[in-house]
């Protein structure tokens, strides 16, 4: 890490924490709001075979996640908080950078897809074998269905009944839209306006080559779990992440050194971590992504002592971790 020098990036990170958004706003009685016209989406379950390009056999949903069941009734908060306000936004008029936090907030936290359990055997259910919802466009191409609700999923309902879901990690949903057979994933379909289809080409690049800290990212989705914090050390410990930069260049235009961006708050000296290069970009201030090893990173932590934390993914939501609580990860070697 000695090619790298730090750069104060206070002034665009004060900005961009005040305008944090992440925290879950107070619930609203659904009881108390006028009735509303749900918008009709045409959903045809079927499922994916990752050998074929038609959707034909079921796919095996992660063991971890809950066995498919009826969807919760309306008044069930968001499953998905911060990807179904990054929806909102881009439904308010937002432009690119509006689409780049969907994108963003798209690979934390559980999303809901659908499914019918209609003729799946006992043994496919226990085994997690079943159908999902897809939309086929005019064109024939297929596009897995996800919600961040179970209030969203209810917008589906049809005159036979309530809708069955099952959730699943997001990032598990993204990576199957990008398999054989889908041509990418519509996020709340049934949602009149705050809605998004996510292309498969997009959502590959969305992943890069791999390096995305995923379980870094999730741990950070809200509703935040109460061992966040720990889950988030960890993940940096076992993963490394990505740290913001530009080059310096001399005055013969060559290259010398790396600045890399810190955050102050206060008294406080903490470097930006991040979980992927979208979350750099999301920033806007024009910074190169580079990949960094867990022992890198620690390297770096242990190398200057006036460092006195991290803040992980400042664009939000976000978490800042004091040095004290970085110990998991300053011990990598």
């Amino acid at each position: 890490m000695g090619l790298f020098s730090k750069r104060n990036a206070s002034d665009a990170r004060s900005a961009a924490v005040e305008a944090e958004t992440s925290a879950p706003e107070d619930e609203v009685d659904p009881a108390a709001e006028a009735p509303e016209t749900v918008p009709q989406v045409s959903i045809s379950v079927t499922t994916v075979n990752a050998a074929a390009r038609t959707p034909e056999a079921p796919v095996s949903v992660p063991a971890a996640a809950p066995a498919p069941a009826r969807a919760p009734a309306p008044v069930e908060p968001d499953s998905n908080v911060d990807l179904a306000q990054a929806l909102t936004a881009l439904a308010e008029g937002g432009d690119e950078r509006a689409m780049m936090h969907v994108l963003r907030q798209s690979i934390q936290g559980k999303l809901l897809l659908s499914t019918s359990l209609d003729g799946v055997s006992e043994e496919d259910k226990a085994a997690g074998r079943i159908p999902l919802g897809v939309h086929r466009d005019p064109e024939g191409a297929v596009y897995l269905l996800a919600f961040t609700s179970s209030r969203e999923l209810e917008k589906t309902r049809t005159a036979d009944g309530p809708v069955t879901g099952v959730a699943v990690d997001a990032v598990w949903a993204l990576r199957q839209a990008t398999g054989d057979g889908y041509a990418g994933i519509v996020l709340n379909p049934a949602d009149g306006k705050a809605s998004a289809v996510v292309p498969k080409t997009l959502i590959v690049r969305l992943f890069g080559d791999g390096r995305n800290n995923d379980l870094a990212k999730q741990a950070l989705a809200q509703p935040r779990e109460p061992d966040a914090l720990q889950r988030l050390v960890a993940a940096l410990a076992a993963h490394g992440g990505f740290v913001a930069g530009r080059a310096e260049v001399d005055e013969d235009g060559n290259r010398k050194t790396v600045g890399i961006a810190e955050t102050r708050l206060g008294d406080r000296r903490l470097l930006e971590v991040f979980t992927s290069p979208i979350e750099i970009a999301a920033l806007g201030r024009g910074d190169d992504a580079y990949p960094v090893t867990a022992a890198e990173l620690a390297a770096a932590l242990r190398s200057d002592e006036g460092i006195t934390g991290i803040i992980v993914n400042p664009a939000a939501p976000w978490l800042d971790v004091d040095r004290a609580q970085l110990a998991p990860l300053l011990d990598v070697r």
